[in-house]
């Protein structure tokens, strides 16, 4: 029998797996943030540095909001300029 302790550690980690086949490509843990990008097709990943963090569009609103920025909703209507 495992110990529960065991199998909280085990939950704390994200595994990366490929969609056409389910073969585990690779796994991390969820004690830090990790930036994943891709560049020519190649998919990477590295850990976030203790003075990075992810800065989404919402977030990005918040902040400019914070600091006194009016931060409207886009319209829905979209404009050809070509």
């Amino acid at each position: 029998m495992r110990d529960s302790s065991d199998s909280d550690k085990q939950n704390d980690w994200y595994d990366i797996v490929r969609r056409s086949d389910g073969k585990v490509m690779g796994s991390m843990p969820l004690d830090r943030g990790y930036l994943v990008y891709r560049k020519n097709g190649l998919v990477s990943l590295r850990p976030l540095l203790d003075d990075e963090f992810v800065f989404t569009p919402s977030s990005a609103a918040r902040f400019l909001t914070s600091i006194g920025y009016h931060v409207s909703q886009p319209s829905d209507i979209m404009i050809s300029t070509v």
